[in-house]
């Protein structure tokens, strides 16, 4: 009997050291066959993955740039995050009613299409407006089109207040998006636009904030109308709309925000697309932000190469 148990140890010793060795024989090779693999491919099974690499900027022909009255402005290329113009890019200034793109996108992603708000309060609320009286009950979509077409201030405004907590929790849902997105040189106080020394952004902080939005595909529709024609949840008021963006009949142009007061001066960020090529313009503090714009977006589309 002992002769036999000792015959069956042995066995099963060796079976064990056998299966130990092919399995470190197993990660040696796979050691091996890592080592290998270039930095921007995965391995699944036996086969080599190419990842997804970052496109490359176009090319400069060398033209010169525009001359422009603008405090602050750039233009970006959207396939490879590229800016391909800036002038005082990271300057912190007042940025006026193009505020609303950050209004649009954090009230996108809490609020459906149609989500029925209601005019709490317009308290404090002057300057461009969508017309909207107090009690009135539209959808968010409406509120959308109102706001960046008429560029609304009581649109914005209504926005925020039916934002779960109120005004307050709204304007801070906007600085915790800016935060997220790593804006250095970006704080709210309203959601409007409104000067004051606790409100600015600058050109860049913008590029990166429209950017985002113009993957929302609710928001590009409503940037995208030239005018609009919008309703009261229970039909008794209705509000004509029209899209203060003089450049979306230019070649290409598909959004995005226009904005004033006296003291942000003219603004203007816009998203054109030509030859399917993407690129952002933003120009702050301008004497005239459609004709620099206009400048802008043909130096780039004349001055770069895509490959």
């Amino acid at each position: 009997m002992v002769p036999i148990l000792s015959a069956i140890l042995v066995m099963l010793v060796s079976i064990y050291l056998v299966l130990g060795f092919d399995k470190a024989a197993v990660l040696v090779q796979s050691s091996v066959a890592a080592g290998n693999i270039p930095n921007n491919k995965i391995v699944s099974g036996n086969k080599m993955i190419p990842q997804p690499t970052t496109p490359k900027p176009p090319n400069s022909l060398g033209q010169m740039a525009p001359i422009l009255t603008a405090t602050s402005s750039l233009v970006k290329d959207i396939s490879s995050g590229a800016l391909l113009f800036s002038k005082n890019e990271h300057e912190k200034i007042p940025v006026a009613s193009t505020t609303k793109i950050m209004t649009a996108l954090v009230g996108s992603e809490y609020f459906k299409s149609n989500d029925i708000l209601e005019v709490k309060n317009l308290v404090g609320v002057s300057g461009a407006t969508m017309g909207l009286i107090l009690g009135e009950r539209l959808s968010f979509r409406s509120l959308l089109y109102g706001m960046l077409l008429n560029s609304g201030n009581d649109a914005a405004y209504t926005i925020a207040h039916n934002y779960p907590g109120g005004y307050k929790s709204f304007v801070e849902a906007m600085n915790s998006k800016a935060q997220e997105f790593g804006l250095k040189n970006t704080h709210f106080d309203n959601p409007a636009g409104f000067d004051s020394v606790n409100h600015y952004s600058s050109a860049y902080d913008l590029s990166v904030i429209a950017t985002t939005a113009a993957e929302n595909p609710q928001i590009m529709r409503v940037v995208g109308t030239k005018e609009a024609q919008v309703g009261s949840a229970n039909g008794a008021e209705v509000h004509n709309l029209k899209n203060l963006n003089k450049l979306l009949s230019t070649e290409g142009v598909i959004g995005f925000k226009t904005g004033f007061t006296p003291v942000a001066k003219e603004n203007f960020v816009g998203l054109i697309e030509r030859d399917g090529h993407r690129i952002l313009t933003v120009v702050l503090g301008s004497d005239d932000r459609f004709g620099e714009t206009l400048k802008l977006i043909n130096w780039a589309y004349a001055n770069f190469s895509w490959n």
